[in-house]
């Protein structure tokens, strides 16, 4: 066994990592391969590599689950990495770093399952995961890397079941979990891990945004997200989105209008339900939101970034026909925001706001 298996050790190649993840975070692929050539030529049959690969055609191919010769060579690499981590998962000095890259790549894996729309693979992908997650539980303490991975099992666990009821069943078999502890976890993640800092900022802005409706930490975690990474896009959108929940409407009219200028369907249909909505909330044009809300609906929506702005869009013109006098015109679109809907808050609000229309 290669004594250079031991990545996490590495201090000089994990800060050659962390440059060439930032620049990946930012878009920037050409800079980031050149921090990453190093690394991998090291590491070349190391899990690491295949992680890294991954990560960079996630990135590079956006929205992945749209690329399909991508999406083929992206779970490729995960189960490369799967595979190439169980090399050393034997061997008692590995056994750490090995179930770091296991927990790893079955996450995205289920991660990818799920997009997908395949939510009982997704399921089986995490249970594989639940050897490792329960071999890391010993290391959270001596390595901030696991808290990340303990944090989402803890919090998803509880959470997955109740928004996807298929899996249920499933979900018989894994271990309990616990959303406040996850969410703990996740945050001690995000201020304290070097590897998964990012990817926990990213779900805590997500959970809060989605699951917690505490819009203000949100914008927290979405605000050093966007600061840190302003190229990217995916970031930009979020931003703006927690920008309107927080009612900063300046703000998020400023920031939309760069997006406007990203050509493809993520970015512009994001824009214009953000348009229709500043319309709809801030200048009170319902004209103008009612316009723009339909453009939002001609752009074909992805399941994992624009999904939930159909819903909201659909939600707004539910409001503005409500509000012009055409109830079943109105009662149509909660139905429509509902089927689309995974925000909890959302589909709170359009289930009063539809029980207040059939009154």
């Amino acid at each position: 066994m290669p004594s250079k298996a031991q990545f996490l050790e590495d201090k000089e190649s994990i800060h050659t990592v962390l440059e060439g993840l930032d620049h990946l975070y930012n878009l920037q692929h050409e800079q980031a391969e050149a921090e990453f050539a190093a690394v991998k030529k090291k590491y070349a049959e190391h899990p690491v590599r295949f992680l890294l690969n991954a990560l960079q055609l996630q990135w590079k191919h956006l929205p992945i689950d749209q690329h399909p010769a991508a999406l083929n060579q992206y779970l490729a690499e995960l189960n490369k990495c799967v595979a190439a981590s169980h090399v050393y998962y034997g061997k008692p000095s590995y056994k750490m770093e090995s179930t770091f890259f296991l927990l790893a790549a079955h996450g995205f894996l289920a991660l990818a399952e799920n997009y997908k729309g395949g939510f009982m693979n997704a399921a089986q992908e995490a249970r594989k995961a639940l050897k490792y997650f329960k071999e890391g539980k010993k290391y959270k303490n001596s390595n901030a890397e696991f808290l990340f991975a303990n944090g989402l099992y803890n919090y998803y666990r509880e959470r997955y079941p109740e928004t996807k009821p298929i899996v249920k069943p499933v979900m018989l078999f894994f271990d309990a979990g616990n959303m406040k502890l996850g969410l703990q976890e996740l945050e001690k993640s995000y201020r304290t891990s070097v590897f998964s800092r990012t990817e926990a900022g990213t779900y805590l802005r997500d959970i809060y945004m989605k699951y917690e409706a505490n819009f203000g930490k949100a914008l927290q975690f979405s605000g050093d997200l966007y600061q840190k990474y302003p190229r990217n896009y995916i970031f930009r959108i979020a931003q703006v989105e927690c920008l309107l929940l927080n009612m900063k409407f300046e703000q998020a009219d400023k920031l939309n209008e760069v997006l406007k200028g990203v050509q493809n369907p993520i970015a512009q249909l994001s824009y214009h339900a953000f348009e229709g909505y500043l319309a709809e909330h801030h200048t009170k044009d319902f004209s103008a939101a009612k316009s723009a809300y339909l453009k939002a609906l001609k752009i074909k929506p992805n399941d994992r970034y624009t999904k939930e702005y159909v819903a909201l869009t659909y939600l707004g013109l539910a409001r503005i026909a409500a509000k012009e006098g055409d109830k079943n015109g109105a009662k149509n679109y909660y139905k429509l925001c509902l089927k689309n809907a995974e925000y909890l808050w959302l589909i709170a609000v359009a289930k009063e706001e539809q029980k207040k229309l059939n009154a």
